[in-house]
């Protein structure tokens, strides 16, 4: 968008009309290779008076019926042009002359497909759009629609209601903007309306303070992080991290030793079933060797319990194990041996809020079989929004135990706090 934005300030001047884009997948060969893009028409905005063609002096072209300016086909524009931007590996954005679609008298004007789609004289005067602007301009115009939303909805129809007051509404856009659901910032909404007078909630800061009060709410965490020496069992805490594959298990988990042995004071043993993954082995024992721990290779559930029989005089063993795609029965009931023979006291989902929220709450539901109950949630500082944390805490019905927050082992790991989250939830990456 930017490449062609600038090819056309550089033909037309700044002055240009953007009259339309429009986004495509251009075919390669044989149907391989296909580049993303997007073509933009616009014209110097010159006055041009439209006119019948001259190589039709037969008979008069009657005028058509008058269309809207949506879909009304413009003639003798000769200054419109079409630019279209290529991905950087072609070198140069691609600029070529539109064809301006000629009224046909023969048939209807909604059975053309122009590439010009409005007239060129207009009293109004568009403004060039600078590159750098797009995105504020975006975020402009999807408040405004929330906006109008807000003031047209009936008095009562929910939380889009034009009763709402404009300190809590500015708040439930905020919320949307980051993606959380429909009915859960309703939910908050009504919590918060009936909470405050009317007077508290024309206050942007009291309507703030309780709304993150009322999203915390919403996030069960596990509290205190300190670990125990021993469990009542008299074995050693047993930790078991479960999830798909790619959310960051092996890291998460040194952190998690790193953080129990140098902060805690704890003697710590790691075991891995994780033997599919290449190097998976090697990289959990270069972790081991930095911190020096003992780590044990488990390749099948016979083999757990003897593991865990050399590493009885630990207060803390760490388990990590394969990743298993969601979808895969087999595998998943695999885990669950492995599992079973380890008897954990703690096992943590991890799941990536880098992923998709329909992914997200489908391996919590897959994963739901193997009775975890804590939730480890990774990559939090690779986000794009964190309203997905509200739909997936809710629906895995886990407590939160920590986050992760980039790839630095012992630091980026911190425990589950709701406050933090509902800031995040409320006011994006920037609070």
């Amino acid at each position: 968008m930017a490449d062609a934005l600038a090819e056309v300030k550089k033909d037309l001047g700044a002055e240009a009309v953007i009259l339309h884009t429009r986004s495509f997948r251009a075919k390669g060969m044989l149907g391989l290779g296909g580049k993303n893009m997007v073509e933009i028409t616009a014209t110097d905005d010159h006055d041009v008076p439209a006119r019948r063609p001259e190589r039709r002096p037969r008979r008069a072209i009657e005028s058509p019926a008058p269309q809207s300016p949506a879909v009304h086909a413009i003639s003798g524009v000769a200054a419109a042009r079409a630019y279209a931007a290529v991905p950087e590996s072609s070198q140069k954005p691609v600029a070529e002359e539109a064809t301006v679609a000629k009224a046909q008298p023969e048939a209807p004007v909604k059975d053309e497909q122009p590439v010009v789609s409005m007239p060129v004289a207009s009293s109004r005067q568009t403004k060039p759009v600078e590159p750098s602007n797009l995105e504020d301009e975006l975020h402009s115009i999807k408040r405004m629609i929330g906006r109008i939303l807000h003031s047209s909805s009936p008095a009562g129809g929910g939380a889009n209601s034009g009763a709402m007051p404009d300190a809590l509404f500015e708040h439930y856009l905020s919320m949307t903007e980051q993606a959380v659901a429909a009915d859960i910032a309703d939910e908050i909404v009504g919590r918060v309306r009936d909470e405050l007078s009317s007077a508290e909630l024309g206050d942007s800061e009291i309507v703030r303070e309780t709304m993150l009060r009322e999203i915390g709410k919403l996030i069960p965490v596990a509290g205190d992080s300190t670990l125990p020496r021993r469990p009542a069992d008299g074995r050693p805490l047993t930790i078991a991290l479960i999830g798909p594959t790619g959310v960051g298990k092996t890291t998460t988990l040194a952190k998690l030793a790193a953080s129990a042995k140098l902060r805690h004071g704890r003697t710590v043993g790691l075991v891995t079933t994780d033997t599919y993954r290449i190097a998976a082995v090697e990289q959990l024992r270069t972790y081991a060797d930095i911190i020096g721990l003992t780590l044990k290779v488990v390749a099948s559930p016979t083999e757990m319990r003897p593991a865990l029989d050399d590493l009885r005089d630990c207060d803390v063993v760490l388990m990590d194990t394969a990743g298993r795609s969601q979808h895969d029965s087999d595998r998943l009931g695999e885990l669950r041996r492995y599992l079973d023979e380890a008897d954990p006291h703690e096992t943590h989902l991890v799941l990536s809020t880098t992923s998709a929220e329909a992914v997200m709450l489908r391996a919590a539901e897959r994963f739901a079989e193997l009775r975890p109950n804590r939730l480890i949630l990774t990559k939090l500082d690779e986000a794009v929004n964190y309203g997905i944390l509200l739909s997936i805490t809710r629906s895995a019905e886990l407590k939160l135990s920590y986050v992760t927050t980039g790839q630095e082992v012992p630091d980026h790991i911190e425990p589950g706090k709701a406050e933090r989250l509902s800031r995040l939830i409320l006011c994006g990456p920037s609070a």
